[in-house]
């Protein structure tokens, strides 16, 4: 008797499972907690087949071989397709960590668009879907494919319009005229593209909006991709001067603004171009190459800002749309209340107060007021120095950089305070720092022959300049010996 029930199919299967089953869950299991441990990636598709590949596979071979119920069974038939169900789960989950979820940024997986991989993922489950059917329900996949496609035909008519997009969409698939991240300008749309789906294309707009365009309409309209074929985008501004400004003045101080301003590119250089005599003007068009569309707004800001402090330093004239009339001829004089604010600075240096303030009026006339934006160079370095700099109103901030590009703060003054102190020693003398203005800044400049004149009325004057001179040397030795540490 004991040998009968041994030879038995269900009583073999039966200690199997009462044996293997708990064996396997607990490798699986320790096998799960070492990759969780390690943070690996297929911990999922372990944990998919710990969870529900291998109990689901458990009642599946319970109820057909112990319990020896007949395949057609509808329960059997059941629990077989959910199994088949959750087989295809973990292949595809493995599939796509295995070659898409650690791919480098330069590999072809991470290049494989999303709507790639969802059509592919779509093939995979028809295909299985179809082995389901085939094998466990035993349906007969001509007469099932004969009836789709008559269903197909009425489905297709009724749903046109998204079936269009969706073709559209795998169109712009294989050309891939646009990528996630790419910036597209579609009619008077801007925006980055977020996500390429099956139906539409998701834009974020300036606005940080979503803006959803369909497949269909972007197939069929003319869009411009603001990001390819490189990422550089050349940027486009129009501005004008005065008749009474030297049109190659006026190109050199814009060319130079723009080459100054931060995030245009030095190669390719900005370009300025004559477009054109209007009635109150003379039109330009400069062009800023930048290397990334989602800053040329900021880029474009920055520029068109320091453009009026840049036409206020070398007393360019941006004309209103009237008519003017000229009756000044020569230098305009500085105002009266910026006579007196300037006389008011140089008599509150101590070293000053004891010059004839009859002389001090007189210099006004030598001296020269210039106005800087936040962020722009007053004086870079190695540059040849025009004179001292008093600081009338703002901030500004000296560092060195050294060869490599690498730079170090040196020390930050306010209202009242001088740099360019080494223009007290010769006409050509060279900055050796940068200034950069910390906010809206406005600076007083005596030029070199009203500085020495200064310098040989108050003694005071020459060795207070003398001290500071070799203080902020020292201050700049100690930034450039950190730089090459």
């Amino acid at each position: 008797m004991t040998d009968f029930i041994i030879k038995q199919n269900w009583f073999v299967w039966t200690w199997v499972l009462i044996l293997g089953f708990p064996m396997l869950m607990l490798l699986l299991n320790e096998f799960v907690v070492q990759l969780e441990r390690q943070q690996k990636p297929l911990v999922t598709p372990v944990r998919i087949l710990r969870n529900l590949v291998v109990p689901t596979l458990a009642i599946f071979l319970l109820l057909v071989k112990v319990l020896q119920l007949a395949e057609e069974a509808i329960l059997v038939r059941l629990i077989e397709t959910v199994l088949w169900i959750f087989i295809i789960y973990a292949v595809l989950t493995l599939i796509n960590i295995l070659l898409f979820e650690q791919a480098r940024p330069e590999s072809w997986q991470s290049q494989v668009p999303k709507l790639f991989l969802d059509l592919s993922r779509f093939f995979l489950i028809l295909v299985g879907t179809a082995l389901v059917l085939s094998s466990v329900w035993k349906t007969d996949l001509g007469a099932l494919l004969t009836a789709l496609g008559v269903g197909s035909l009425v489905i297709g008519l009724a749903l046109q319009d998204s079936l269009g997009n969706i073709f559209s969409g795998i169109a712009l698939l294989f050309e891939r005229p646009i990528r996630s991240g790419d910036w597209v300008e579609i009619g008077d749309k801007v925006g980055k593209v977020i996500e390429v789906t099956w139906r539409s294309v998701h834009l974020q707009t300036w606005n940080r909006d979503l803006l959803v365009i369909p497949n269909s309409e972007l197939a069929k309209s003319n869009f411009r991709n603001l990001s390819r074929p490189t990422g550089l985008h050349v940027e486009t501004f129009e501005v004008g001067f005065s008749y009474d400004d030297p049109p190659n003045r006026v190109k050199q101080i814009l060319k130079t603004t723009a080459r100054e301003t931060q995030g245009v590119l030095s190669d390719p250089e900005p370009f300025v171009q004559t477009t054109g005599y209007k009635d109150f003007y003379i039109n330009y068009k400069v062009g800023l190459f930048i290397d990334d569309y989602g800053q040329s707004r900021k880029i474009l800001d920055e520029f068109i800002t320091r453009i009026w402090y840049a036409a206020k330093r070398h007393h360019l004239t941006i004309p209103y749309p009237i008519q003017n009339q000229y009756e000044y001829q020569g230098v305009a004089p500085i105002p009266e209340d910026r006579v007196l604010r300037i006389t008011e600075i140089l008599r509150s240096i101590p070293s000053l107060s004891m010059i004839d303030p009859l002389l001090l009026d007189q210099l006004n006339d030598n001296i020269t007021t210039q106005k800087y934006g936040k962020g722009e160079i007053v004086i870079a370095q190695e540059q040849r120095l025009l004179g001292l700099y008093i600081i009338l109103q703002g901030r500004v901030q000296l560092w060195v950089r050294d060869r490599t590009g690498n730079t170090q703060p040196v020390l930050e003054l306010s209202e009242g305070d001088f740099f360019g102190v080494q223009a007290s020693l010769l006409s050509d003398h060279q900055s050796d720092v940068s200034v950069e203005a910390l906010e809206d800044l406005e600076v007083l400049i005596l030029d070199t022959e009203t500085l020495q004149l200064l310098l040989l009325r108050s003694p005071r004057f020459a060795l207070e300049l003398g001290e500071l001179m070799e203080s902020r040397r020292k201050l700049v030795q100690a930034a450039k010996s950190s730089l090459f540490q």
